[in-house]
This record gives C-alpha cells, sequence and structure tokens, in this order.
C-alpha cells in the first residue's frame, strides 16, 4: 500500500502565503469561498471551468477572468470540451492548481485520472471548507431526478473475482438522496459509511450522522453496523482508512467486487480516487455514482479553513 505520510498538506487561510502556479482552474459555482479563492490565487493563467450542471443564468456568469464552458455530456467528453481551451498539456512539467470545491465529483476524480496518465508532475489541489452550510444538515446539493448510476469513466477496474457478493463503501455527505440511491445499485451488497471525523466543524459530524441514518430503509438492510471513521479534510487519511480497512478484513478475496461512491465533502473523494489509483486500478475494486440533472448553485456560506494538497502520481 502507498505510504501517505509522505504526502504534503498545507493548512493555511486567505491571508496565508501561497505559491505562485503556472496554472490556476477553478469550477464556477455561487458560493462565496469558490471566489474568495479564485481572487486570491496567484497564477500566470487562471480559468473558470463553467460546467452546464449548475445550469447559470448569463447574468450570473463571472467575469473577472477566462470562462471555458464545458459541453453537456459526461465527464470524458466534458475535459475534452475544456482541454484545448486552457491547453493543459502545456504545463504537464510546470506547476498546476486546481481548486476542487465547485467541482462535481465525478469531473473531479476523472481530471486526477488525466493527470496521472499524462505524468503531470507538480499538481496542487486546494479545498476550503465552508464556515456552515447555508441550510445546515436540509441543505440541497443536487436537484433534478438521477437519471443514471454508473462506474465514473476510467475508474471501473479490471480484475474479476467469481464471487456473486459485493460490498459497497459510501463516503456518506449530507445527500440523503443518492446515499438511498446507491444503496440499491447491487442488492446483494454489503454496505459501509466512511464518515467524516474529525468533521469539518463540531456541528458538521452530528448533521452527517442525521443524514446517514436517515438514508436508512429497506434496501439498506445489509449496511454494517460499524462505520469507517476517516478525517472530512484529510485526503491522505482516507485513502489510507479505505486501504487498511479493505485489507484488514480481506475485502478483495472475500467479495466478487467493490463498490467505491464519493458523497461526502470534495477532501475524502480525492482520498478515494488516490487510493483507487495508487492500489486498486487493476484489482476487483471501481468508483461508481448516481449522477443527477443538476446540481445547487451554491450551498454554503463562508471559509473555516484552507487546504492545499500535493498530490504525487
Amino acid at each position: 500500500m502507498m505510504d501517505y505520510s509522505l504526502y504534503y498538506r498545507n493548512k493555511t487561510d486567505l491571508n496565508g502565503d501561497w505559491p505562485t502556479w503556472d496554472l490556476f482552474i477553478s469550477a464556477y459555482n455561487l458560493s462565496d469561498r469558490v471566489s474568495a479563492v479564485f481572487n486570491k490565487a496567484d497564477a500566470n493563467n487562471k480559468y473558470w471551468l463553467i460546467y452546464p450542471e449548475y445550469k447559470f443564468d448569463e447574468d450570473e456568469l463571472p467575469t473577472n477572468a477566462t470562462k471555458i464552458t464545458a459541453v453537456e455530456g459526461n465527464e470524458a467528453q466534458q475535459l475534452a470540451s475544456i482541454i484545448d481551451g486552457i491547453k493543459l498539456y502545456d504545463y504537464v512539467d510546470k506547476r498546476i492548481c486546481i481548486d476542487s470545491t465547485g467541482f462535481m465529483r465525478p469531473q473531479l476524480l476523472f481530471i486526477m485520472l488525466l493527470l496521472q496518465k499524462k505524468s503531470f508532475k507538480h499538481v496542487d489541489i486546494i479545498y476550503s471548507e465552508p464556515d456552515r452550510y447555508i441550510n445546515k444538515e436540509n441543505t440541497t446539493f443536487s436537484n433534478g431526478a438521477i437519471y443514471e448510476t454508473r462506474t465514473i469513466i476510467g475508474f471501473d477496474g479490471t480484475k474479476k473475482i467469481d464471487n456473486d457478493r459485493a460490498l459497497l463503501i459510501i463516503a456518506a455527505g449530507y445527500d440523503t438522496k443518492l446515499i438511498s440511491k446507491i444503496a440499491q445499485y447491487n442488492e446483494n451488497t454489503d454496505i459501509i459509511h466512511l464518515i467524516g471525523f474529525p468533521s469539518l466543524r463540531a456541528d458538521m459530524f452530528q448533521e452527517n450522522i442525521i443524514k446517514a441514518i436517515s438514508s436508512a430503509d429497506s434496501s439498506t438492510e445489509n449496511v454494517l453496523a460499524k462505520p469507517i471513521f476517516s478525517p472530512a479534510a484529510d485526503p491522505f487519511e482516507t485513502a489510507r482508512d479505505i486501504e487498511n480497512y479493505i485489507s484488514i478484513n480481506g475485502c478483495i478475496e472475500k467479495y466478487g467486487h467493490i463498490y467505491l461512491c464519493p458523497l461526502s465533502t470534495k477532501a475524502q473523494t480525492i482520498g478515494m480516487g488516490l487510493a483507487y489509483l495508487n492500489t486498486y486500478s487493476q484489482s476487483n475494486v471501481s468508483i461508481i455514482y448516481p449522477f443527477t440533472d443538476s446540481y445547487s448553485k451554491g450551498t454554503s456560506v463562508g471559509i473555516s479553513n484552507l487546504w492545499i494538497y500535493t498530490l504525487e502520481f
């Protein structure tokens, strides 16, 4: 397994000393923590990525930097429409930074996959913790119908084991609709929740537990009693905790397939992606996601902490 203690993470704030990057990209939304980080970042080239899932009106779009609009389509098609606009491959040996905060999770994971495959050398990812969510545990993150539940492109694993029983590890956040939907993905499945603890803020742990419990119904009777606890703001600890659980419990051999599903913080999404890319891409493990029509344009108020994670592929 990867030694994630070697990965670098820096806790900072808007008044801290940040690196200067050659390229900085951020997925735009209306949360003030997204715009504050973009304004602070010092980079030779800065781009806003506009994703159609947010369904912005023209007068809601930013005017302080170049905007690149992704096409309608899956995560691979969207990134393909962005690459030329930002000349991404010109930065393989340069220092780039991605603010993960406004990204949808499948798009964020697919960018990580591409950066690994193209051997990018210097990749920082920012995650800003909210001071609070707009409606606390009742904040709406995804809107509209769930039109598809599938493997995120490039995260389907390869090795198959002759066993019908599966394991589903859900990084469970506040979105009970998505948690309930993913729990129905395969009825012959043991389900375990990965809960953010320590949480981003003290009250958020209680809110998270409330939402995870409220998502349980008759379709989730196979939820294992003891969840995995992992820090909500540390992708490297999340990756380690997932790998430790799978290893200690012999899950690779025990189950025909292991599904990972990121429905919590972007930091834990990054951690789930790292575990797959570093350890499980040639095994019976995949990352799945319930896709919805649209996402809320802004879900949080303020910034409590800022993290810069340095990835090594």
